[in-house]
């Protein structure tokens, strides 16, 4: 299995709304043992030891819109179907601090995941969605997730990344159900 987190390269986009799937690799990588990394056009992937497993970790290095170029490279590269891929983003639909994971499903409007389904062909991936919040009414929706979060907001969203890397752990270890079972009753 690869872990795939979404969001923009650059460092004015690393504490960005829409950068918390690449925060989640972060966590992962910090608490791991690194094994092995890459450097690819679309990606930048790490082995690491998790649990006990090897598994790969791997940031786009594409824009959020263009995430299906660094999906399609990773399966591509590594040989890998769809399904072998879990994918971890943002979700404005759900509150800030609230993960939600799910076996398949549509994009649910998110142009990232639009452009993975589109460039490997199916819904049929897991995927780890972290919420960020709805933007106020008087805000842009690209503007709202392209900026950081605020200073009461950064505890909540820090906690649902260890969260979210501890739900991956979890899926490797128990399985996506199990993963489901504890994290989606959350809150």
């Amino acid at each position: 299995m690869v872990i795939l987190g979404l969001g923009n390269p650059g460092k004015s986009y690393l504490n960005n709304r829409h950068n918390v799937g690449v925060k989640v690799i972060s966590e992962l990588i910090s608490r791991s043992r690194l094994i092995k990394s890459w450097k690819r056009k679309y990606f930048r992937a790490c082995e690491i030891e998790i649990c006990g497993r090897n598994v790969i970790v791997a940031k786009s290095s594409t824009f959020m819109n263009e995430s299906g170029k660094a999906a399609l490279a990773l399966c591509t590269g590594f040989g890998l179907k769809p399904d072998e891929i879990l994918l971890v983003y943002d979700d404005i639909n759900l509150a800030l601090g609230k993960i939600r994971i799910r076996k398949k499903g549509s994009s649910g409007g998110h142009k990232g995941v639009q452009s993975v389904i589109e460039a490997i062909g199916t819904e049929e991936f897991p995927r780890i969605k972290l919420g960020i919040g709805m933007p106020s009414e008087n805000m842009d929706l690209v503007d709202y997730v392209l900026s950081d979060f605020h200073e009461d907001e950064k505890p909540i969203a820090q906690q649902m990344i260890k969260d979210a890397a501890e739900a991956i752990e979890l899926v490797l270890n128990e399985g996506i159900e199990k993963a489901m079972a504890v994290f989606n009753g959350k809150g």
